[in-house]
């Protein structure tokens, strides 16, 4: 029995430890990255609608003055107020759906990051436990005379 096993061991802990730490900046940085991209493509999407929904009022506009009929009295009025509260709701819900987005990823980015933090504690305490029995058994030759 050697008396480097147990500094081994312990260094091979050490180095288990700080890959496990650089994964969990691995994961950080990935879901920043991701929440990112979310944020970036429902501004794409919201700027997309607003221009959908612009051209699509002009074209409502044309065929309300092209008709000869008062625009924005009666029911015409009541025709726009309705698609102006249904763009509204549907852009409500573009942006809940982001944010429901982001908290479902940060949900599961803090289990992960937990699940991480189990492993360094579970590496620390398995590494300690066998330099521990290592340390022990090479006592036990020394003393009994088979070292």
């Amino acid at each position: 029995m050697a008396w480097w096993v147990v500094p081994a061991m312990l260094a091979s802990t050490a180095v288990t430890v700080m890959g496990i730490s650089q994964q969990k900046k691995a994961m950080k940085a990935n879901a920043a990255w991701a929440e990112y991209e979310r944020t970036l493509n429902f501004h794409y999407e919201k700027q997309k609608r607003l221009k959908d929904e612009t051209a699509r009022l002009s074209e409502n506009r044309a065929r309300a003055g092209a008709s000869g009929t008062q625009m924005f009295t009666g029911s015409s009025l009541l025709i726009a107020e309705a698609d102006a509260q249904e763009f509204e709701n549907d852009m409500w819900f573009l942006e809940k759906g982001v944010f429901v987005k982001n908290a479902a990823a940060n949900a599961e980015l803090q289990g992960q990051l937990t699940a991480a933090n189990y492993k360094i504690g579970q590496t620390i305490l398995s590494g300690a436990a066998q330099a521990g029995d290592y340390d022990a058994r090479f006592n036990d030759a020394k003393f009994f005379g088979s070292a």
